[in-house]
């Protein structure tokens, strides 16, 4: 299931995707997208216009289970890994705070090579010995979020997911 070439967008449709789905169909799960601080500079046309970014943003996503805050950051990989490096500066920074204040903080990641999406805790990020990350570290120690109908992330296994991780930050 292809929507999109752009590397890394195929990735963010789906997360979109279900934050649409999520407001109108979940009470318990909230997910929203952070907005990139920009100014408009010039109005090229009717779609298109020139923007300075104003600042550097800190992760992509937000959310709410129950009353657990968490934030996560959406990566896509072609590789047979996930390189460390993909994350920006600020967005390792982000996540290293989150762990300081004790908020529960991940990063998606999609893998095309097998159209995987798996979920790897901010903490485990960072204690990987390696720049690179192996899908077979994946398969073996992170949770599986499957793309279900229609063309969203398996809420459920996400939810399960938050709930069982939620105990190390309430």
């Amino acid at each position: 299931m292809r929507l999109l070439n752009n590397q890394g967008m195929y990735a963010e449709e789906i997360i979109n995707r279900t934050c649409d789905f999520l407001i109108h169909n979940d009470e318990e799960l909230s997910i929203e997208k952070r907005n990139i601080p920009i100014k408009i500079i010039q109005k090229i046309n009717q779609n298109t216009v020139m923007a300075k970014l104003l600042s550097k943003s800190t992760v992509d996503y937000f959310g709410f289970f129950n009353t657990t805050y968490f934030e996560f950051e959406v990566k896509q990989t072609s590789n047979t890994y996930f390189d460390i490096n993909l994350l920006k500066e600020h967005q390792i920074d982000t996540l290293k705070k989150d762990i300081k204040r004790n908020i529960q903080s991940f990063v998606l990641i999609f893998f095309d090579k097998y159209e995987k999406f798996f979920i790897l805790n901010s903490e485990d990020l960072f204690s990987s010995k390696s720049k690179k990350i192996n899908f077979n570290f994946f398969e073996k120690n992170c949770d599986e979020i499957e793309i279900i109908y229609p063309g969203i992330l398996d809420i459920k296994i996400l939810k399960n997911w938050l709930l069982k991780n939620s105990d190390k930050y309430n």
